[in-house]
């Protein structure tokens, strides 16, 4: 119990002492002028508005989608970040749309509009980069920095885990990256954030694999980090993927697992990751409630009620809603146009099969991964099960959190569950 009681006494100070920190980053670059940004942020707000909010960059296939929309909406908010004092406006997240979407009001809001748009509910954390790029480029080349940001990340892990002789463990992140289109996730700065945390991440649960404590302390920093940062994209992938790779270092070290002990490593760090990614909302709500005067909780609210089983496209019934809102994300794997195709998700899953098969009965090394693995190649699914509204509606890029459940299988297949470790 005491051991317990210290590590969530960390675990509480390393939330407050990054969520200070972030927010003081903000407030930084909240301060800058207005008149720094203002040629950029035309210069972007040009180029978003011939193009389509959800634009398809291939042909008509959903996962090539770049959401013009949500950048717009991060300009936005960074146009009117300058109104006012530097806490109010880091608190108060708004943008303008006057009925001609978020691209045409960010030249209205350099042209003094007020924001009319609510969307304090997230912290934004991107404009920390973002504001202080704008001086210097528009979006076009804030998207080139990010995108060549965290293909140096990627690059970096896969050589690093390679020099370290995680040959495997390497591949599957390589071969997950890719059954996900990562390279699709670069045209949007809004999607970019979760995988510029987890890769930059990744190195430290390797190198703490073998100690519980720190890796649960290591989650709540990462819960932390992905609240601050991310509006509700493929935000597991942050804490699961990295985890997965602790266990796949420690199978490939030929340790035999202590399933409990596993387990409530998997616990503590879910717990560990889910407190700090809540509380740092609860944080932004109770601060811009403070900061401007208003509850803003309420709304904030009310919006998250509609992420789990409000209407979408028409679709009243739950039952009906769950089923497409998974058949839609797995969709997204498949080169398809349809917002659900069923032979595609069956032809990918049969190809996919059949490599797990190949990889099972090749592989000659007998390791053993804990069974919770299986609870981290399901947790996505679960997660598209409760916010089924915002996973329907949203499945272009939400679908990339199946990039910890193709990670989780290839590993069962390779590492093995239940067998006998015999070294090679």
């Amino acid at each position: 119990m005491k051991r317990m009681l210290s590590g969530i006494a960390k675990c509480a100070v390393c939330w407050a002492a990054e969520l200070a920190v972030c927010f003081g980053l903000l407030c930084a670059a909240a301060a800058i002028p207005a008149s720094a940004l203002t040629a950029n942020l035309l210069t972007s707000s040009d180029r978003l508005a011939i193009h389509a909010p959800h634009e398809k960059t291939v042909k008509s296939l959903y996962y090539s989608t770049c959401d013009n929309f949500a950048d717009a909406v991060l300009l936005g908010i960074a146009a009117n970040m300058s109104q006012g004092d530097v806490l109010r406006t880091a608190l108060n997240t708004r943008y303008y749309d006057d009925g001609y979407g978020p691209a045409v009001g960010i030249r209205a809001s350099v042209n003094g509009a007020a924001a009319n748009v609510d969307y304090t509910r997230y912290w934004h954390g991107t404009l920390v980069f973002v504001r202080p790029l704008l001086a210097v480029t528009d979006l076009r080349g804030i998207r080139i920095l990010g995108a060549a940001a965290i293909s140096l990340l990627f690059l970096a892990d896969c050589v690093w885990l390679m020099r370290g002789k995680h040959r495997a463990a390497c591949v599957i992140l390589i071969a997950s990256a890719v059954l996900i289109h990562l390279p699709f996730a670069l045209t949007t700065v809004e999607y970019m954030s979760v995988f510029v945390i987890l890769l930059a991440v990744l190195p430290f649960y390797v190198r703490f694999a073998a100690d519980p404590g720190k890796l649960v302390l290591l989650s709540a920093g990462v819960g932390t980090l992905t609240a601050f940062f991310d509006f509700l994209t493929a935000e597991t992938l942050t804490l699961l993927v990295p985890l997965l790779m602790a266990f796949f270092v420690r199978a490939e070290q030929g340790e035999l697992p202590d399933e409990k002990q596993s387990l409530r490593l998997t616990i503590g760090c879910g717990a560990a990751w889910g407190c700090a990614y809540l509380a740092s909302f609860a944080a932004k709500w109770a601060l811009a409630s403070l900061a401007l005067g208003t509850d803003v909780s309420g709304a904030a609210m009310d919006a998250a009620g509609v992420r789990f089983t409000g209407d979408a496209d028409g679709i009243t019934s739950v039952p009906v809603m769950l089923v497409t809102a998974l058949g839609a994300n797995l969709s997204r794997l498949v080169p398809t146009a349809e917002r659900c195709s069923v032979i595609g998700i069956l032809v990918w899953l049969l190809l996919f099969g059949a490599v797990c098969v190949f990889l099972w009965r090749y592989n000659p090394r007998q390791h053993n991964l804990p069974k919770c693995t299986i609870l981290i190649a399901v947790l996505p699914l679960l997660r598209f099960a409760v916010l089924m509204n915002h996973s329907l509606l949203h499945s272009f890029f939400t679908y990339r959190a199946l990039m910890a459940t193709i990670m989780a299988v290839l590993g069962l297949m390779w590492y093995r569950v239940g067998t006998k470790f015999r070294k090679v």
